[in-house]
């Protein structure tokens, strides 16, 4: 009986071994087409939240010209007239080049006033047609919603060429001088 016992002693040291090596006899392929499944589902999944975004085509401000450039540039080329709007936290501001210079306040930012400013915008694209560049100023405290809305009612209102351009942050007057006294 001696040798069966440390037969079976011995067996079971081996059965240990085994289960203590490698993986411990746990089925990893489930696990990895879980883990596939997931990832292709999150995929087809995101690339439907991609296709809902709306796009903008940005162009640059436009460039500042010399008057030597300007005469011996080509009459189809010169840029006829010079639109902004300038987005504020509580109004807009069209302002154009044409007709000795045009300025126009359109107070919120409301639904009515994005009807305004995009009739406003379509009666100045009729009267210069061959215009097709507008520049969009925000200012800072401006949201980026409203931004967006302004973006899309330029585009309806027939402008292709739309600039976002940024200007010079204005500093606190106060915060120069008590930084230097100090």
């Amino acid at each position: 009986m001696p040798g069966s016992r440390f037969h079976r002693a011995r067996v079971r040291r081996a059965e240990r071994a085994a289960s203590s090596l490698g993986h411990g006899g746990i089925n990893l392929v489930p696990l990895i087409d879980v883990l596939t499944s997931i990832v292709f589902f999150s995929l087809v999944s995101y690339q439907g939240l991609l296709a809902e975004l709306t796009s903008f085509d940005l162009a640059l401000p436009p460039v500042v010209v010399t008057a030597q450039q300007v005469a011996a540039a080509q009459p189809e080329h010169q840029l006829a007239l010079l639109l902004a709007v300038r987005v504020q936290a509580d109004r807009m501001l069209v302002e154009h080049s044409g007709g000795g210079g045009y300025r126009r306040e359109i107070v919120g930012l409301g639904v009515a006033q994005l009807d305004t400013l995009q009739a406003l915008m379509r009666d100045i694209h009729r009267q210069y047609p061959q215009n097709n560049d507008v520049l969009v100023l925000p200012a800072d405290d401006v949201s980026y919603d409203d931004i967006v809305h302004v973006l899309e009612r330029l585009k309806m209102a027939q402008f292709p060429n739309v600039a976002l351009g940024t200007r010079a942050r204005v500093g606190v007057p106060g915060a120069l001088t008590a930084a230097g006294g100090a």
